[in-house]
Parts: structure tokens; C-alpha cells; sequence
């Protein structure tokens, strides 16, 4: 299966929405697809923080099952704590649209290996 990563502190975290995880995420952003938010990227915006945590959250129940999204904020706290940023993040949460199938690119050999 296809995924991203992302590693806060010692532990590294597998990142990828299923169709579940998008539909949950879409009712917690009214019905928006979440695409949207970081389409603004595009006219010089960022999304509001708590939309990519959101996002983050969705994007961590696939393989970190029960994450709450106080977990979340606790994790994206830690992430700036050890020298990340918003900006980073929000890197990250496109790749998490790209191995979504949001997009298409091929894939790498390292997300080759767990097929």
C-alpha cells in the first residue's frame, strides 16, 4: 500500500486517507472537499491551522487507529517543538493528497515496498 511518512521524535507515522477517512473528513469540513483548503496555496494563502490538522488527523487513522484529534495537536506541537513548521506540514499534507490517489504520480520504491 501506498504511503507517506512523517517522524516526530522517535516514532515515525504512516500517512494516507482512505475513502472513509475523506468522506469523515468532508463532514467535518461541511461538506467541502478538503482539496479545496490547500488549493488556496495557490493565490499566496495557507489554510487555517486547525483545517490541516484535520487533515493530519485523517491522515493518521488509516495506520494509527484511535488518534484522537487532541492526539493530533499534541503530535503537530511536538513536530514545531523539534524544529518543524507550518509551512513543512503543510508540504507533508500534500504528499498525504498525492498517495491518496488525488493526484497521480508514480510511485517511489520506497512506497513500493509494502505492496
Amino acid at each position: 500500500m501506498i504511503y507517506t511518512t512523517m517522524t516526530v521524535g522517535e516514532k515515525e507515522y504512516k500517512l494516507r486517507m482512505g475513502a472513509t477517512q475523506v468522506i469523515e473528513l468532508e463532514k467535518q469540513l461541511g461538506g467541502r472537499n478538503p482539496l479545496d483548503y490547500l488549493m488556496i496555496i495557490e493565490s499566496g494563502n495557507l489554510p487555517p491551522v486547525t483545517v490541516a490538522l484535520k487533515i493530519l488527523h485523517a491522515a493518521l487513522q488509516q495506520f494509527q487507529h484511535g488518534q484522537s484529534f487532541a492526539d493530533v495537536a499534541k503530535l503537530y506541537d511536538q513536530y514545531v517543538a523539534e524544529g518543524g513548521s507550518y509551512t513543512e506540514l503543510i508540504s507533508k499534507l500534500v504528499e498525504v493528497f498525492r498517495v491518496s490517489g488525488f493526484f497521480p504520480k508514480a510511485a517511489t520504491e520506497d512506497e513500493t515496498e509494502n505492496l
